[in-house]
């Protein structure tokens, strides 16, 4: 059985609260108690909801990669043997790694404050300029680089028997290999074409690939998990949660950097054409109270 334990355990600003109750007013976050195949049915829904509400809305890609991930790892969790531990890596990280981009999502919608490295991609949304892959590089780091690190530490990198759960953890590296092409094809045909063009053409970060970064990325998150279990002091754990959210935040003002005058208005008459609605177009309405 697997319980999303993560779910209100994460403090936004400040890394996990292991204690903390979630918020009152927080909607539509996971709680996953039951086999791992119906934990990632029940996340493949709720961002596909997610999804869906924004329309042309910028923050949209960013849920089209995470509902074609959903669907890769729902096939490779029903599968026998795809992972060691499948209760933990398809049912409580995966539903507690849901819930932190559930969080940052709300939170930015009622106008409260999101890490940095969400702030970031949430504002360069918000501008409207900067590409579509660039809006899904943005929710990349600051969901891999800043959030993983904490649900990571939170269930723990050992199984109860001592063993590492990295193994796991380095085979849904091929559950995100296949999810990617299809994602980025649907982003190019539904919200911005230039996503259909060679990754260098449209990453702000010359000579990566968006898979390259996904998997350094995902290294560098469990190196920090791994300081973030390892601190014994409280100084130690700042220390470690200092370096989570500094290094999350220099690679989001990095991947902001290149925007294009007027390119807004290019994406939006693009989508409203190819997306079939015209509700969230990025116009500024769809922000809630923003």
């Amino acid at each position: 059985m697997c319980t999303a334990v993560v779910a209100g355990a994460v403090l936004l600003t400040g890394g996990p609260a292991l204690a903390a109750p979630p918020p009152r007013d927080q909607v539509r976050r996971l709680s996953c108690d039951g086999p791992a195949v119906g934990c990632v049915q029940e996340a493949r829904r709720t961002l596909t909801r997610v999804r869906d509400t924004l329309g042309c809305d910028h923050r949209a890609p960013f849920p089209v990669i995470y509902v074609h991930l959903e669907r890769s790892l729902e096939a490779a969790a029903a599968k026998p043997g795809s992972f060691d531990e499948p209760d933990w890596l398809a049912g409580d990280l995966n539903s507690g790694f849901v819930n932190l981009y559930l969080d940052a999502y709300h939170a930015d919608q009622k106008g409260r404050a999101v890490p940095q490295a969400w702030k970031t991609a949430f504002e360069a949304a918000r501008a409207g300029d900067a590409n579509a892959g660039q809006d899904v590089l943005l929710g990349a780091n600051a969901h891999i680089q800043r959030d993983m690190p904490y649900v990571l530490a939170s269930l723990g990198l050992t199984r109860p028997g001592g063993t590492s759960r990295k193994a796991d953890y380095n085979r849904f590296q091929a559950v995100l290999d296949r999810a990617y092409a299809p994602a980025v094809q649907e982003i190019a045909r539904r919200y911005d074409p230039v996503l259909g063009l060679a990754d260098a053409r449209w990453n702000p970060i010359a000579g990566y690939t968006a898979g390259r970064l996904f998997r350094m990325w995902r290294e560098q998150a469990w190196t920090h998990a791994q300081q973030l279990v390892d601190a014994t002091t409280p100084a130690a754990r700042a220390g470690a949660v200092r370096r989570i959210e500094t290094n999350a935040a220099r690679w989001a003002a990095l991947l902001n950097t290149v925007h294009v005058p007027g390119y807004r208005a290019m994406r939006d008459t693009y989508c409203r054409t190819h997306h079939g609605s015209a509700s969230g177009s990025g116009s500024g309405r769809a922000w809630g109270r923003r």
